[in-house]
């Protein structure tokens, strides 16, 4: 799952990004096409401690975590307008957005927004991603309509469904709302996914604070606090990189003195990881203990795909054992003694924890 990770210039998108990476880490960098558009790239690991304790207990080869990939983007400038195709692409290429929101009063960093003002920094943002969607909508409806005057082509019911779709889309828009408020069809979703709008993607607000924590309830309006809800994260952001460039000892010394309870890293990739509606499922062996992002609802068949498309095709059934029983009991003959080591189906929900052996037959190699 890739995230990108926005905001206004002088916002510290950087600063979040260096935290992320521990200031350390090899990263990538484009510059996409003559436009400019600057784009850094990092895959993090997904901090778990059910991955610690499995990989404690049965001493594999090697451990492999979850992962997430973190990209910062250029800055949306405000009164920007139409986004430059190469920083369109970009943003459409993400399944969320991080947008670091800048609340410190730091004098020295020019601010693009005077008086400075969190809830306006979120909605030029807002604005900006409605207005680039009203063109692409825009954009389909004109072809629709070309479409529909040339015949000849697609079935004239299935583009007067797809004109009220995107004409539902455009009232919407032309309202100022995000799409992502919107409950559309499984069948309207997968025929939008193409289109990779904006304000279709869910995201996570990062309030970049001072070094003295706030409450947002303080620094936002109702209306952003109600629209986001549980997407929102105050973040100490220069602190934050201080810390994340020491060693383990020195930075827990330093998180006890500021009474930050755990990494900046953990907590933004744990609301992240939320925020996308994911959970991990394990995987465990002599040769590896792996967790495995899977969407939540998704069946154990869909989980087996995940892993390899082989599983996928040929399931059988899965064995499951639910982590913190396993944790509890201490042993797999135990789990199964107990009643707690199951067979399920390929119907199976999987939930958050579970541990999964699948069984599969695998699919008879082509003759050549």
């Amino acid at each position: 799952m890739k995230l990108g990770i926005i905001g206004l210039p002088q916002c510290g998108k950087t600063t979040l990004f260096n935290v992320l990476t521990g200031g350390k880490k090899t990263t990538t960098y484009h510059i996409r096409g003559g436009s400019q558009v600057q784009i850094h790239t990092a895959v993090v690991d997904v901090p778990d401690h059910r991955v610690d304790w499995l990989s404690q207990h049965y001493c594999p080869k090697k451990t492999t975590y979850a992962k997430i990939t973190f990209q910062d983007i250029s800055s949306v400038e405000t009164n920007q307008g139409a986004f430059s195709p190469t920083l369109l692409h970009a943003l459409s290429q993400v399944q969320g957005f991080v947008h670091v929101v800048r609340t410190f009063q730091e004098q020295s960093v020019a601010n693009p927004l005077t008086p400075m003002d969190a809830t306006t920094a979120i909605s030029t943002i807002q604005n900006e991603f409605v207005l680039n969607d009203m063109i692409t909508v825009e954009r389909k409806l004109q072809g629709l309509k070309l479409e529909w005057s040339k015949g000849g082509g697609r079935d004239r019911i299935t583009i007067e469904r797809e004109q009220r779709l995107f004409t539902h889309l455009k009232t919407a828009l032309e309202d100022g709302q995000s799409l992502i408020e919107h409950e559309l069809s499984v069948e309207d979703s997968r025929l939008l996914s193409g289109f990779g709008l904006l304000t279709r993607k869910p995201m996570l607000l990062i309030l970049n604070s001072d070094e003295e924590e706030s409450n947002p309830e303080k620094i936002l309006d109702p209306e952003v606090m109600l629209t986001y809800k549980q997407n929102i994260l105050i973040f100490m952001g220069k602190l934050e990189m201080e810390i994340a460039q020491l060693d383990d000892k020195d930075a827990a010394l330093f998180r006890k003195e500021y009474s930050i309870s755990e990494p900046g890293l953990t907590r933004v990739i744990k609301r992240a990881y939320e925020m996308l509606g994911l959970h991990s499922f394990f995987t465990v062996s002599e040769d590896e203990v792996r967790a495995w992002p899977l969407r939540y609802g998704f069946s154990a068949i869909k989980a087996a795909g995940t892993i390899h498309s082989d599983m996928q095709a040929g399931f059988i059934r899965s064995e499951v054992m639910p982590f913190a029983n396993l944790q509890q009991l201490g042993s797999e003959a135990s789990m199964k003694s107990s009643g707690k080591w199951r067979l399920e189906g390929k119907n199976y929900v999987v939930q958050d924890g579970d541990i999964l052996r699948i069984r599969f037959s695998p699919p008879a190699q082509k003759q050549v």
